[in-house]
C-alpha cells in the first residue's frame, strides 16, 4: 500500500538490472587508457628535460647568490685600509654599508686583528631583531657597528653604534669586551690558509647566536670575514624550489650539510656533549625518505645526473651534482622533486580523451543522473552514517531518503537504531555498547575478574559551596564541570562508570582492553587537572568561585560486569581495589595534595611520570598497608602535563628529607624538614611531617614501630 502523496519506490532488482545496461559506458574509459599508454614514455622524457632545466636554473641562481659574498671577502682582504682599524673606518666603512644594503643575503662583514682588535658591521633584518633587543639597540636600527679595541690601560672595550636606514647614528653602547676574534674558527682557518678564501661549515655565530657559515681570508696582520646566515640561505633555497614537495640538500666532501630545505635538520646534538651542544648534521643523518633514498644512490654510484625512484608514496626524479666552490672546495647539491610536477604531457593526453568520453557521457546522462540519485548517493550516505554510528557520533539525525524501496526501509531502520543507541549511551558506557555491537554478546547479570586502573575525583568543599549556590546555577556549573572532565576521560579510552554527587568514578582496561592502562590513568588525571584549571580561569573571569578537584588512582583486581535485575542492569566495577581508590582520593584532604596514587601505580609508571613519596598508610577497612605517592607531572610529555624543573628539584630534595625520616634519626629528620620548609613554605606535606617528628622527639615511637600511619576514619 502506497503512502498518499509519495512517489512509488523502485525495487532494487530493477536498479541492479539497469546497472548492467550501463556497463557499455566502460568503452569510453578504454579510449582514455589507450591514449594514456601511448603518451607515457614521451611524457617521462619531457619531464626529465624539464627537470634538467630546473637544475640549470638553480645553479645559475646559486652563483648569483654567493658571488657578492666572495667578491666582498676578496675586496676587503686586498684593500690596504683594513690593516688599521682607524683607516678602515674612514675609508671603506661606507663601502661595506653600501654592499650590505645591496646584498641582503649577507648578514655581516668584519675584520679581526692579531692584537685582538675587531671591527664588524651587522645588517639587521627580522632574524636579528631578538639579538638587537637583547643587546639594547634601538628598534629602528638598520645597521650595527661593533668595535673592540684596547684602551691605554690595556683593558679591551666593546663599542656599538646603531644606524638607521639613512645611516644616521641613533644610539651607542659601551661595555667590556669578552669576544676575541683570534679564538674563532674562521680566523684560525683563514690564517692557516692565507693564499685562498676559506669557507667554514655551518656553525653558531658568537655575536648573534644565529646559525650560518663564514667566508674568510687572511691579510698581513689579521683576517676578514663575511657571514651568511642559514635564515638567509633558507630563504634562497625556498625561492629556487617550485613548491614544498621539492627537496634541496647541499653537503661537502666530508658529507657535512651546507644547506637543507628544512633548516631544523641542519644540526644534531653533539655526541657525548652536554649543555645542549650541537654539531652540523651529515648526509647520513637526513630523515626525509626521499632525500635518504637519493643519498643511498649517491653512496652507491657517486654523483648522478638524473635518477627516477619510488619513495614516500610517489615517483621522484633526483640528481646529485658535483660542484667546485670559488674557494676550490668540492661540494654536492641534491635536488629531488615529484615526477608528477613535470608530467605536463599527461594533461595533453587527458585532453585528447575528453571529446569522445564527453560524447558518451552526454548520451548516457539521463540514465546516469537517475541511477546516481536513486541508489549511489543514498548508499554512500548510508555508509557514512554506518561509520558515524560505529564511531559513536550520534548527534545528527539521518535526514535523507531514497526512491528505491528497499534502501528507504534501510534508511528508516538505521535512523531508528541511531536514535536508540544515542539515548542508551547516555546511561551505559559507550565502550560497553560498542563491545556488545561488535561481539554480539548477550547482556546478562554476572561478571569477571580483571586488572583495572581506577580513578576517583572529588571537589573540595563542594557541600559548603552547594549550600551557598542556587540549585539551578549549581546544576549548570556541575554539568559544565562534568562535561570538561568526562570528555577527557573518554578521549583517553576510559570508562565513566558513574557520577556520584560531585565525584566521578572511572576505570581503564574494561570492558575493552587498554594497553599500559596504568600510564593512561596517570596521564588522564593530569589532563583532567589541567582541564579543571582552564575551566576555573573562565569561571573566575565570569565572577564565579573556582573549584579544586582532588584525584585518587589505584590499580588491581576488580570484578567487572553487570549487576541488577533482568530488566535493569548496570555495568560497573566492584571490589577492594575500588574501595581503596576511593580511600586514596579522600586522603588528599589530609595531606593537602591534588593527585594521590598508590604504590602499585607509582612502581609501574615511574618511568614516565614524576611521583613524590607521601606516606605508608593503612586506611580504615584495609587489611594491608601500602605506600601512597603524589603524582606531580609527566617526565617527558610536552605541554601542560609536563613537570617543571622546579618540581623535579623539589622531589629530589624531598627524597633526601624522607630518607632522614625513614632512618628514625628524629633530630636529623627535624633539621632536614626545617630546611625544606624554608625553601618551600607553602608545601602542606612538610608541615604534617614536622608535627609528626616533633611528637616523636617528645615521645619516641616504640622500637617495633613499623612506620605505618593507620587511619581510623574514612
Amino acid at each position: 500500500m502506497r503512502s498518499a502523496g509519495r512517489s512509488p519506490r523502485i525495487p532494487i532488482f530493477v536498479t541492479v538490472l539497469s546497472l548492467f545496461v550501463l556497463a557499455a559506458l566502460l568503452l569510453a574509459t578504454a579510449l582514455t587508457i589507450t591514449n594514456f599508454i601511448e603518451t607515457r614514455r614521451t611524457a617521462i622524457k619531457v619531464a626529465a628535460e624539464t627537470f634538467r632545466a630546473t637544475i640549470d636554473r638553480i645553479n645559475e641562481r646559486r652563483l648569483g647568490f654567493f658571488a657578492p659574498a666572495f667578491l666582498m671577502t676578496a675586496q676587503l682582504s686586498d684593500d690596504p685600509s683594513v690593516k688599521r682599524m682607524d683607516s678602515l673606518k674612514t675609508s671603506i666603512e661606507a663601502l661595506i654599508l653600501t654592499s650590505l644594503a645591496l646584498n641582503p643575503q649577507i648578514s655581516a662583514a668584519y675584520v679581526g686583528y692579531e692584537d685582538g682588535d675587531y671591527f664588524q658591521i651587522l645588517s639587521i633584518s627580522d632574524a636579528e631583531i631578538p639579538f638587537l633587543t637583547a643587546l639594547g639597540g634601538p628598534a629602528k636600527t638598520r645597521f650595527a657597528i661593533q668595535e673592540i679595541h684596547h684602551e691605554g690601560s690595556g683593558e679591551r672595550i666593546e663599542t656599538w653604534q646603531f644606524l638607521d636606514a639613512a645611516r644616521r647614528q641613533i644610539g651607542t653602547l659601551n661595555r667590556p669586551a669578552d669576544y676575541d676574534p683570534r679564538q674563532r674558527p674562521w680566523y684560525r682557518d683563514a690564517r692557516e690558509h692565507p693564499e685562498k678564501i676559506i669557507r667554514n661549515v655551518p656553525y653558531i655565530f658568537a655575536t648573534t647566536s644565529q646559525a650560518g657559515f663564514t667566508l674568510a681570508k687572511a691579510f698581513d696582520g689579521g683576517a676578514v670575514g663575511v657571514d651568511i646566515t642559514l635564515d638567509r640561505l633558507m630563504a634562497y633555497v625556498r625561492s629556487v624550489r617550485l613548491n614544498e614537495a621539492h627537496r634541496f640538500l647541499a653537503f661537502d666532501a666530508e658529507r657535512r650539510l651546507l644547506a637543507h630545505s628544512d633548516p631544523d635538520q641542519m644540526f644534531k646534538p653533539a655526541s657525548g656533549g652536554g649543555g645542549g651542544a650541537v654539531v652540523v648534521a651529515t648526509a647520513s643523518d637526513v630523515s626525509d625518505p626521499v632525500m635518504r633514498e637519493a643519498v643511498r644512490i649517491f653512496d652507491r654510484d657517486g654523483p648522478f645526473p638524473l635518477v627516477r625512484f619510488y619513495a614516500d608514496g610517489a615517483d621522484y626524479l633526483a640528481t646529485v651534482v658535483r660542484q667546485v666552490a670559488r674557494d676550490g672546495g668540492v661540494f654536492f647539491v641534491l635536488y629531488a622533486a615529484p615526477l608528477s610536477d613535470f608530467m605536463g604531457t599527461f594533461a595533453d593526453a587527458a585532453a585528447r580523451s575528453i571529446p569522445p568520453a564527453l560524447l558518451i557521457f552526454v548520451l548516457s546522462l539521463p540514465a546516469i543522473a537517475y541511477l546516481a540519485h536513486s541508489i549511489s548517493r543514498p548508499v554512500m550516505r548510508l555508509t557514512d552514517e554506518a561509520d558515524l554510528i560505529r564511531s559513536f557520533k550520534l548527534d545528527d539525525p539521518i535526514g535523507f531518503d531514497s526512491r528505491v524501496r528497499e534502501i528507504n526501509v534501510l534508511i528508516r531502520s538505521m535512523s531508528g537504531m541511531k536514535g536508540a543507541i544515542r539515548e542508551v549511551s547516555k546511561f551505559v558506557p559507550k565502550s560497553l555498547v560498542r563491545d556488545i555491537l561488535q561481539t554480539e554478546k548477550v547482556v546478562a547479570v554476572g561478571g569477571e575478574t580483571r586488572i583495572v586502573s581506577i580513578l576517583f575525583t572529588d571537589i573540595q568543599d563542594f557541600t559548603t559551596m552547594a549550600g551557598a549556590t542556587p540549585a539551578t546555577n549549581l546544576m549548570m556549573n556541575l554539568s559544565e564541570y562534568f562535561e570538561e572532565l568526562a570528555s577527557v576521560i573518554l578521549r583517553e579510552q576510559g570508562t565513566v562508570d558513574k557520577f556520584i554527587g560531585d565525584a566521578i568514578f572511572a576505570f581503564w582496561n574494561a570492558p575493552l582492553p587498554v594497553a599500559r592502562h596504568e600510564h593512561v590513568a596517570c596521564r588522564t588525571a593530569l589532563k583532567c587537572r589541567a582541564a579543571g584549571q582552564r575551566l576555573n580561569e573562565r569561571w573566575s573571569a565570569a565572577g564565579l568561585v573556582p573549584w579544586r578537584t582532588r584525584f585518587g588512582i589505584h590499580v588491581g583486581d576488580a570484578v567487572l560486569g553487570n549487576v541488577g535485575s533482568s530488566d535493569r542492569i548496570d555495568y560497573t566495577a566492584i571490589g577492594d581495589t575500588v574501595n581503596l581508590a576511593s580511600r586514596i582520593e579522600g586522603l588528599n584532604k589530609y595531606y593537602g595534595t591534588d593527585i594521590l596514587a598508590s604504590g602499585q601505580i607509582a612502581e609501574v609508571c615511574s618511568d614516565e611520570f614524576l611521583f613524590r613519596r607521601v606516606d605508608r598508610i593503612q586506611p580504615k577497612g584495609s587489611e594491608s598497608p601500602f605506600d601512597i605517592f603524589e603524582l606531580l607531572g609527566a617526565a617527558e610529555s610536552p605541554g601542560e602535563c609536563r613537570a617543571e624543573m622546579a618540581t623535579t628539584q623539589l622531589v629530589r630534595e624531598w627524597d633526601a628529607v624522607y630518607a632522614a625520616y625513614a632512618s628514625r634519626n628524629w633530630l636529623q629528620a627535624f633539621d632536614a624538614l626545617e630546611g625544606f620548609a624554608r625553601e618551600h613554605p607553602d608545601d602542606l606535606l612538610v608541615g604534617i611531617y614536622l608535627d609528626r617528628v616533633v611528637g616523636f622527639l617528645l615521645e619516641p615511637p616504640p622500637d617495633d614501630w613499623d612506620g605505618i600511619i593507620r587511619f581510623s576514619m574514612k
